[in-house]
């Protein structure tokens, strides 16, 4: 018996996943290239009306336009393209954060689309063509002219990102075996994706060329996806069961193990064949039954949460004190080391449920970010004083990081759980468009850093209690969850309703008959 039950296709999956990730740290990229270089004046007649270190980012750049002929900038160690174009200070400065805002709202709107085109036409071409466009965008992104055209790429790059972590994550997923899932998620994740995106920007140095060698990450992904089948499961519920036989074939053959057919299979798909499921689901279906809308909301709003905490800290990391790039780092690094334990806990830790892993990280992040909020409102006598206070914020601030990137886990999982094959892109495109909706208020929170720096913390203490309090009271336990069960138990087409018996005979005839079919989900990481 192999581990976890593997076989090569599997750890195929694992890979492509992997470099999947690198193009969604795509969503971290601003804390690059909005990177604001440190602010100082040449004439000698200038002083501050305090100390530097006790001015915010707006009180800096009021005395110095109104007090300075000849601005000094100072050596980053990113050329950003706020200093390309000049967005110091004032509206220019507002409008960088709105280039990632931009970008988020590209997210929210491939959330929605992607969702239904990888539910109606399939998880292999819509992945396909939702990566192509990513790519060629995000490599046109580092040639742009303007701030404007900028934003208006990665606006395309976004709808991108959305494809990735909703239809491309289904197609993975739905290939894979249950007690992999959390395998997945703790070793080719997130942490390894940032580390090897901020190791791109800190070799290229420059925004233009980071823009175009870190979306070129996930290239290899496209000629590997023209040999992969459609997903089985995704055939099955579209009842095309030829077509699902060819694609378990082809699975087999990659695994290299045999491929076993079922007679009654054969004649199971024989006397289906004139009831093909045409009907094209929609985020309405989410609401027609109330145990899935239920489903829908709560973890909708976990989603919500999470993604504003995650996002609105992650930005927020370049306005900290301390070396950049070792920051981001080391951000990346504890991440994937905190992620083991996650697999170590779900693996050998029966009580371990899902509930669990998403409230025990919340309350620890809440607990880190509280401290910060504390460290920075109380007072310092000196500018010397302060630069131990600012070393103990960043690494608080990497411990809370990472244990929001742990309650991602906990949110996708319960996702990928509790939705129906037919809408499961829908639901999780859903929830992906709740979450998007708070990271549209990410850039805008880092922002208000500029004016008061507890600001973003205490909004993420605020949220992460709202999020907690959801959890404890509302959220179910999915742990192991057999998807294929997940079909028979909810009704989604009031018009062709047929016995749950006979559905759930269906789907044992069909799990039972065929080695090879994914039993799997669909189950990261900015």
């Amino acid at each position: 018996m192999s581990f976890l039950n593997t076989n090569r296709f599997h750890w195929l999956c694992f890979v492509l996943w992997q470099f999947a990730l690198f193009f969604c740290c795509q969503q971290i990229f601003s804390i690059f290239y909005n990177f604001n270089p440190s602010l100082s004046c040449q004439d000698p007649n200038f002083h501050f009306s305090k100390p530097k270190c006790k001015l915010s980012k707006v009180e800096i750049c009021s005395e110095l336009i109104a007090n300075c002929s000849k601005w000094l900038i100072e050596p980053a160690p990113f050329r950003s393209m706020v200093q390309d174009f000049e967005m110091y200070c004032g509206t220019a400065a507002y409008d960088s954060a709105w280039v990632a805002t931009i970008q988020f709202i590209g997210v929210l709107i491939g959330a929605i689309t992607y969702g239904h085109l990888g539910d109606h036409f399939g998880r292999k071409p819509v992945s396909f063509v939702g990566i192509s466009i990513g790519i060629t965008f995000g490599v046109a992104s580092g040639f742009a002219p303007t701030w404007q055209v900028f934003a208006a790429f990665r606006f395309i790059v976004g709808t991108s990102i959305a494809s990735i972590l909703i239809v491309f994550y289904a197609y993975i997923l739905e290939f894979i075996e249950p007690e992999q899932r959390v395998f997945l998620r703790s070793f080719f994740n997130w942490g390894y994706a940032r580390l090897v995106f901020t190791l791109a920007c800190f070799i290229c140095g420059y925004w233009r060329s980071a823009a175009i060698v870190t979306s070129l990450l996930s290239l290899p992904i496209l000629p590997i996806l023209l040999i992969l089948p459609e997903s089985p499961k995704w055939y099955a519920t579209k009842k095309r069961f030829r077509e699902m036989k060819n694609a378990e074939k082809r699975v087999a053959w990659l695994s290299g193990i045999p491929y076993d057919t079922d007679e009654k299979i054969l004649e199971f798909e024989n006397s289906e064949k004139s009831e093909k499921d045409t009907k094209i689901y929609t985020m309405r279906d989410l609401f027609t039954s109330w145990p899935i809308a239920y489903r829908t909301i709560v973890v909708g709003s976990l989603w919500f949460s999470t993604s504003l905490s995650a996002f609105g800290s992650d930005l927020n990391s370049g306005n900290l004190a301390g070396n950049f790039y070792l920051s981001q780092f080391v951000s990346g690094g504890v991440t994937a080391f905190a992620k083991i334990f996650v697999f170590l806990l779900d693996t050998y830790v029966p009580s371990f449920d899902r509930r669990r892993l998403h409230q025990y990280p919340q309350i620890a992040m809440i607990i880190c970010y509280a401290a910060i909020m504390a460290l920075m409102i109380l007072p310092e006598s000196d500018c010397n004083s302060q630069g131990s206070r600012d070393l103990a914020i960043i690494i608080i601030n990497i411990i809370g990081v990472s244990f929001i990137e742990i309650t991602w886990d906990a949110c996708y999982l319960v996702a990928v759980e509790c939705f129906p094959t037919k809408i499961r892109t829908i639901g999780i495109g859903t929830c992906s468009l709740l979450a998007r909706t708070g990271a549209l208020l990410a850039p805008q929170m880092a922002y208000l850093s500029d004016i008061y720096r507890p600001i973003p913390y205490a909004i993420v203490c605020s949220i992460g209690i709202f999020s907690l309090l959801i959890s404890c009271f509302f959220l179910p336990d999915t742990k192991g969850v057999d998807l294929a069960a997940l079909d028979p138990t909810v009704e989604l087409d009031y018009n062709r309703r047929k016995s749950v018996t006979e559905n759930i005979g269906i789907q044992r005839r069909l799990t039972g008959a065929v080695t090879v079919a994914p039993r799997a989900t669909i189950g990261e990481d900015a």
